[in-house]
């Protein structure tokens, strides 16, 4: 087992390369927009709830009022190399259901992108309605194409498992792309020998692959449906691990953790000889 990032949130996952993109986000300390409360299905441990309101980004309009992420280093990921990462993700049970033309992202593998180029991340999985759309999108496929889709009702546990091994044809050949996506033990998407992120025109806007994002970001901020509105998601658990990591192995870590940090009360300790 080798963690390279992240972990359960309630077993100090913040402290493991991780940064915050939130309203007021000094990226050193989790706040009001992301922090831990009480597992909303009542289970005896404590999640990370991800924030965000039309009334902040009105009042302070900007790129951090729009979202609320909790966010991997982008050096975690090197180029060559697969990582496998896991999301662990509570819809919390009185979460609305919004139309279907009313969309908010809850995870992404997102490219450095230092050029500052306006586009779709690399990876994300992003809500319309009641349906998640996992999605991909590079130079091939700007406006992004989905790759995986899953309807969930308010009070849903959800665990997807990525397996990637980035590609943009000039860090890492075409050749070497691999993308591996689970759903709990299902594997619901699967490719290999493409080229599976955005290409570096520069030379230095990608030094390292798209990097793991967790939480809740709204970016239709002008759409008239945002008006008044707010959006939370809880996030047990955000993981970025070595390659030869599986649903499975990822799954008994988080389990093990979960239960070694539980809210279950214990006996008074009692130091020995006394």
């Amino acid at each position: 087992m080798s963690i390279l990032a992240g972990g359960v949130w309630c077993d100090g996952a913040f402290g493991r390369r991780m940064l915050l993109g939130s309203p007021g986000s000094s990226n050193a300390a989790l706040n009001q927009w992301a922090r831990l409360v009480p597992d909303p299905l009542g289970r005896p441990y404590h999640v990370l709830r991800t924030y965000i309101s039309n009334g902040a980004y009105v009042a302070a309009p900007g790129d951090s009022t729009k979202r609320s992420e909790v966010l991997a280093a982008s050096d975690v990921a090197v180029w060559g190399q697969a990582q496998t990462m896991q999301w662990r993700i509570v819809v919390p049970p009185d979460m609305p259901l919004w139309a279907a033309d009313q969309s908010y992202a809850i995870a992404q593998m997102h490219d450095v992108d230092a050029a500052l180029i306006p586009r779709r991340p690399s990876m994300h999985c992003e809500v319309r309605g009641s349906t998640l759309h996992w999605e991909m999108s590079a130079d091939a496929y700007a406006a992004g194409r989905i790759i995986y889709s899953h309807t969930f009702a308010p009070g849903d546990e959800l665990e997807f498992t990525l397996r990637a091994r980035w590609a943009d044809g000039s860090h890492d050949t075409a050749g070497n792309g691999s993308i591996m996506l689970w759903h709990g033990d299902q594997l619901v998407y699967t490719e290999s020998g493409q080229i599976n992120t955005w290409a570096d025109g520069t030379g230095t806007s990608e030094p390292n692959p798209p990097y793991l994002k967790a939480g809740i970001y709204q970016p239709n901020t002008s759409a008239p449906w945002w008006a008044g509105r707010q959006f939370a998601m809880c996030h047990v658990a955000s993981i970025v691990a070595t390659g030869d990591e599986t649903p499975q192995s990822l799954r008994a870590y988080v389990d093990a953790r979960l239960a070694a940090n539980s809210n279950v009360a214990r006996p008074p300790y009692v130091p020995a000889g006394m």
